[in-house]
């Protein structure tokens, strides 16, 4: 897969991507390390640490609420699939239809996951993606 088409943003010590499994949760994104040889959350330093809590994190909950209204914020620092430094950002208690997709969070007091995974027109992703783009600059 080309996760190059799903990139938002290029930050400093971060690269923000759209996630390609956007169903139930729209405008979930994970921020991948840019430095290769971060691997745990321990290897997470301070500029990293700053940069991921302090700008990317407050300008995506800023798109999501501008896109598609207030939610809840769930971070996920896992690296059991993939062993690099990345963090899922995923927006919960979202309720609702756009791009014709009716999103809705199955667990809303629980765990983000699992969930039903439902595949989304490619052409939809790069809308979610563009609409986050021009709000996260």
């Amino acid at each position: 897969m080309d996760y190059e088409q799903f990139k938002i943003k290029e930050f400093d010590l971060w690269d923000l991507y759209l996630h390609q499994n956007q169903f139930p949760y729209v405008g979930r994104c994970y921020a991948w390390a840019r430095r290769e040889e971060a691997d745990m959350i321990s290897d997470m330093n301070l500029n990293e640490r700053q940069e991921l809590f302090d700008i990317i994190i407050p300008s995506w909950e800023n798109a999501i609420k501008i896109l598609y209204g207030n939610f809840r914020t769930n971070i996920a620092i896992l690296g059991n699939e993939t062993p690099h430094l990345h963090a899922h950002l995923v927006p919960r208690q979202i309720n609702k239809t756009v791009y014709g997709v009716e999103f809705n969070d199955p667990n809303p007091k629980g765990n983000y996951s699992p969930y039903e995974k439902r595949d989304i027109p490619l052409d939809i992703i790069i809308k979610i993606r563009d609409d986050m783009r021009k709000i996260i600059s």
